[in-house]
């Protein structure tokens, strides 16, 4: 049981022992073709499905036509609030990095991928938007996780509590048994006194044949 907790204890700690939070920056990345400034959102503790359907659920929230490949999400006709009315087109891409996952995205306004350098302010607003909008998938990732440990409680719990059941019903078994034995042992002892005394009643009737058949035979 020892060596039990202290494996769980391990795997605790190599899984969460090392906090970590939403990074967000830019870089170069193959999408829509070429080479283009992304922004890119490092989101620790998710997997692909969360993360690639909270952000397919984003695109759609913002008008987006999307066409899925293997490689790439391209999402057309994208107007983003905080961006203004303009539509866009955004290019991303999800790929593993470390212990997490990685969006890369790039958005292109008139041609142009919006960066720090070509639009200062646009480019802040999605930085800071992409990394509120990551810690919240990054939550609900760490969420699902305490929602599937308390769900192995619950089981755990009912096998614990299965386990009781049958323990108290073997024990009242074996004290029923045992009363069982000890009446049994009683009933045996009291048999076998009756056992000696039927002797004696039919030894003694034997005898009172026997007197039977001397006194008919004087009869002759």
């Amino acid at each position: 049981m020892k060596k039990l907790i202290a494996s769980i204890l391990f795997v605790f700690i190599s899984s969460f022992g090392f906090s970590q939070a939403v990074i967000v920056d830019e870089g170069l990345e193959k999408l829509g073709g070429a080479y283009n400034t992304a922004i890119r959102v490092y989101l620790p503790y998710v997997n692909d499905d969360l993360l690639a359907d909270a952000w397919v659920d984003f695109l759609k929230e913002n008008k987006a036509k999307i066409k899925k490949s293997k490689e790439e999400i391209t999402a057309k006709n994208v107007v983003i609030n905080g961006l203004g009315a303009d539509t866009l087109i955004v290019y991303s891409t999800i790929v593993p990095v470390d212990s997490g996952l990685q969006l890369a995205a790039v958005f292109m306004r008139d041609n142009i991928a919006i960066s720090t350098k070509s639009h200062p302010k646009e480019a802040s607003w999605l930085i800071k938007f992409l990394k509120d909008w990551g810690t919240k998938i990054s939550n609900q990732a760490l969420e699902n996780k305490i929602k599937d440990q308390e769900d192995v409680i619950k089981d755990k719990s009912k096998d614990k509590k299965n386990l009781e059941n049958n323990t108290s019903y073997l024990e009242q078994s074996n004290a029923s048994m045992k009363k069982q034995i000890s009446d049994n042992e009683k009933r045996i002892d009291d048999n076998k006194i009756k056992i000696k005394t039927t002797i004696a009643e039919m030894d003694s009737v034997n005898l009172l044949i026997q007197q039977i058949k001397f006194q008919q035979q004087n009869l002759k």
